[in-house]
């Protein structure tokens, strides 16, 4: 690493080295942990090199039983990561982040379920449900929302971060909402509340408070899905409410970021969209409880245990059929700029289409290999 810094002469870094997901603690810890604080050190004592920035993860404020719904970053770290990996990813996003200093500006970002072209992991596993003919069965009742990013946009915030590093953003920037994100849905109402758009209410009225009161017992109208004293915005009331002769400003340094392409969808539609762009119809839904997935998948462990093959079936991956995660990426939109450049329906063509032609390469292969 030190080779590479002084002949390429690089003033920033992206660290996005990790190992895929199913790989021992071990190889988590020599990558995530022990390869970061090389990196850390190398930026460090580097003549040129300014800039670091952090490919983290959104899983790592999920311990795999709590619901993620429009997370921001105020959700500390939970007490028990979701797994080794999580774990050392969450290690490593302390490190870099501590590591910002006058010397050396560092931010991490983290993206949610990237999806696209030259994927080795998801795109495989949704196939391999298609070739065991298990398309039929719907694990939970499809209500969890979910976030997906597509590469092109997650490579975009990157080098957004890497501009933006050592740059200052005015509190006044911080007073009105930004505009919906409507690549693949058009323009959609936000659930946000309409007590107050920017921040908490710091003089709610009678009406305000009665609308606080109906949603805590529970008694709203389907129409406000939020009709509470606080918003989506209420991460940035301290900013919104400064003078504006404050000098001061929000700057990007230390700090940690959502990157997702702000579109969640119900995860089973996202499934069965990719089914279908692969030329693969679904039977008609034989749909299984949440709670008997749990208990089918615990024995699928169990069993794989005992014959030492992997499991095909596991309360994992139970748990991203059906809880929600779903996160905020307004402090990346506000703070780095980042807009997905790539929706939803698009990045999922691209993907499906790059998919297709690399299954086609390898029938090509195994043919040819017949004939030889």
């Amino acid at each position: 690493m030190e080779r590479a810094d002084d002949k390429s002469g690089a003033t920033a870094v992206i660290h996005t080295a990790s190992p895929a997901h199913g790989l021992g603690k071990e190889i988590y810890e020599l990558v995530n942990v022990t390869g970061t604080e090389n990196v850390i050190a190398t930026c460090q004592e580097s003549s040129s090199v300014r800039k670091l920035v952090y490919t983290s993860s959104g899983g790592v404020i999920y311990n795999g039983e709590n619901e993620i719904i429009c997370a921001d970053e105020r959700i500390e770290y939970p007490q028990k990561a979701l797994d080794a990996y999580n774990e050392t990813k969450v290690a490593g996003e302390k490190l870099v982040l501590a590591a910002n200093g006058d010397d050396l500006l560092t931010c991490a970002l983290r993206p949610a379920g990237i999806f696209g072209p030259g994927d080795r992991q998801m795109i495989s596993g949704f196939y391999q449900v298609v070739l065991n003919k298990q398309t039929r069965f719907q694990v939970g009742d499809n209500a969890n929302l979910a976030d997906f990013t597509y590469v092109g946009n997650v490579a975009h915030a990157h080098l957004l971060a890497v501009d933006r590093l050592d740059k200052t953003y005015p509190y006044l920037n911080f007073r009105e909402p930004l505009a919906d994100i409507t690549l693949s849905v058009g323009s959609a109402r936000i659930p946000t509340s309409e007590v107050r758009p920017l921040g908490p209410n710091q003089s709610p009225s009678e009406t305000d408070q009665l609308a606080a009161k109906r949603f805590e017992s529970g008694e709203y109208p389907e129409s406000d899905l939020r009709p509470v004293l606080r918003s989506k915005m209420d991460a940035w009331a301290d900013q919104a409410n400064r003078e504006d002769s404050d000098t001061g400003g929000e700057t990007i340094a230390g700090q940690a970021f959502f990157i997702t392409n702000g579109e969640p969808v119900y995860f089973w539609d996202f499934t069965r969209t990719i089914w279908r762009n692969l030329g693969h119809t679904p039977p008609p839904i034989w749909t299984i409880p949440s709670g008997l997935g749990i208990v089918i998948a615990t024995i699928a462990e169990y069993v794989s245990w005992i014959t030492g093959k992997e499991p095909g079936f596991t309360k994992f991956r139970v748990a991203q059929a059906t809880l929600n995660r779903c996160y905020d990426i307004e402090k990346a939109r506000r703070l780095l700029g980042y807009e997905p450049l790539v929706g939803l329906d698009e990045g999922m063509k691209r993907w499906t289409d790059w998919y297709k032609g690399e299954l086609e390469k390898q029938n090509l292969v195994t043919e040819s290999e017949k004939t030889k």
